[in-house]
């Protein structure tokens, strides 16, 4: 069985499906040999009641509503800070609720919800303790109608940034406001239109369409009009990618993808309710696929990529969490193995977690630690190797990897690449400075000319005669033989661009 080899162990994990993508492990909890989920429905009137609804294996939920009178287009506040677990009051790891009102689901022990209708609603808070066992308690909320005008305010306004051309593409946009807001498109192509009473948007992309925008106006005759926008929507042709041509993907930290040039869309995190965020990407051999990881160390597997296996299902739970066998610090990139039959994940602390045909070969525990927080490996060549590198501008190889140099800059290091031969790697700085080391050339950079944005990844042409890098804000800056084609700059995006490969 393929799996995890850390210091020469072997570990085994299980694949499950996931509708967008095949999903290893990502929010896999370790659930008792012997034991059942348990659900318990009460009402909070009850729980008080009659106590022993509340065993002393069942964590006891416990909310209250924070807002004295619950008002349509205001946000009401809830608060479950008094639910506790039994056998351990901190051991509540996950708070779930359903507002009653059809919207999507929210998490955490205070959160606050903006009904758009006024009437009575069921609120259901689920707690889950650090052993899988949940419980639930309802509440019926009710909620005021307007009764004084009142300006609209945006606040469903999170579209899909990628299409496909020839299908069709949709969202709806939603405003409170009193009386009822209607909405409308600026700066849009006239084959998207929106429905000015549903603020619904919708269109299909002509072939040939490479990216679109348009912004969101809402307005209902009080105070001034809610904007949204612009939204700058990359046109992908789904399912393509590989051998030739070149091009490359952008991942925000939601999972959301982006794919330039000949790099294919295969799906994305971006509509999933993730537990930790994205951290890196990494393509297949032959550009049909990818995977996206986690800094729990959670996989996301799309296109033809293959499952190898992931840290939570291995049983490892996010690092600084309550849960069995935390790990030692977050995951916070990851590259393929040499001929794409697996991949690597390296933690801030330099761990080496290596999958499927990856080797093993030596991590920054291992060695007693090394100087300053990793943020990159690099596989050599032959795949019996890798370099590490540090924020701190310290490169460390391990294997048959050779040590080409190291920049020492003040600047933190964000990335690294190396060349297609794996004869030398270039060194991103957060400022946008890239250095060379090896055969890799110096072609440029956008030092100087970020601003407040930051350098994120570096992505090497297939040649090594060029490479782009990209940003937090969506940019890409192209040198040597890498051809523009094209960003995300000035659009706007759900989480900043945290990762990026290509060819």
């Amino acid at each position: 069985m393929m799996g995890l080899k850390e210091f020469g162990r072997g570990f085994g994990d299980v694949m499950r499906q996931y509708p967008e993508g095949r999903r290893g492990g990502r929010s896999a909890r370790r659930i008792p040999a012997l034991a059942a989920l348990l659900v318990v429905m009460v009402s909070t009137a009850l729980v008080g009641a009659f106590p022993s609804v509340a065993s002393a294996t069942v964590p006891v939920p416990i909310f209250s509503v924070t807002s004295a009178t619950p008002t349509v287009a205001t946000p009401v506040g809830f608060d479950a800070s008094a639910s506790y677990d039994p056998k351990a009051p901190d051991h509540l790891t996950l708070f779930v609720w359903s507002f009653g009102d059809g919207s999507q689901t929210a998490t955490g022990p205070t959160p606050t919800h903006i009904y758009t209708s006024a009437g009575p609603f069921s609120v259901t808070l689920t707690i889950t303790d650090d052993e899988g066992i949940s419980a639930s308690a309802i509440r019926v909320v009710t909620v005021a109608a307007l009764s004084t005008p009142t300006p609209p305010v945006l606040y469903r306004m999170s579209p899909p940034l990628t299409a496909s051309p020839g299908k069709s593409y949709g969202y709806t946009f939603a405003a409170t406001g009193f009386p009822d807001p209607t909405y409308s498109l600026t700066g849009a192509p006239v084959w998207l239109t929106m429905a000015s009473d549903t603020g619904t948007v919708s269109g299909t992309p002509p072939s040939g369409t490479t990216s679109f925008s348009y912004s969101v106006v809402a307005t209902d005759g009080v105070g001034a009009p809610a904007t949204a926008g612009p939204f700058k929507v990359a046109v992908q042709v789904v399912g393509g990618g590989g051998g030739s041509g070149h091009g490359y993907w952008l991942v925000g930290a939601d999972g959301g993808i982006f794919s330039f040039g000949s790099a294919g869309f295969h799906g994305s995190t971006g509509s999933f309710t993730l537990q930790r965020p994205v951290v890196g990407i990494s393509p297949t051999g032959d550009r049909k696929g990818y995977w996206l990881v986690a800094s729990d160390g959670g996989i996301f597997a799309f296109g033809d990529s293959g499952y190898f296996g992931s840290l939570p299902g291995l049983g490892f739970s996010p690092a600084g969490s309550p849960g069995p066998h935390p790990l030692a610090a977050p995951i916070v990139a990851m590259v393929p193995a040499a001929g794409g039959g697996g991949y690597f994940m390296v933690a801030s602390d330099g761990g080496i977690f290596a999958f499927g045909h990856a080797r093993f070969a030596g991590s920054c525990p291992g060695i007693g630690g090394c100087a300053g927080p990793a943020v990159a490996v690099m596989p050599d060549a032959t795949g019996n190797g890798y370099w590490l590198v540090t924020a701190t501008g310290n490169v460390y190889a391990f294997g048959d990897a050779h040590f080409l140099g190291a920049p020492h800059r003040s600047v933190p290091v964000t990335a690294a690449v190396r060349t297609p031969d794996g004869g030398g790697y270039w060194v991103l700085f957060a400022d946008g400075t890239v250095v060379p080391f090896g055969d890799a050339s110096a072609h440029g950079d956008p030092a100087g000319t970020l601003g407040g944005d930051t350098a994120t990844a570096i992505i090497a042409t297939s040649d090594g005669g060029g490479y782009w890098v990209t940003t937090a804000a969506g940019a890409v800056h192209n040198y040597g033989d890498a051809p523009a084609d094209g960003n995300m700059a000035g659009a706007h995006l759900n989480a900043p661009i945290v990762a990026a490969s290509g060819w």
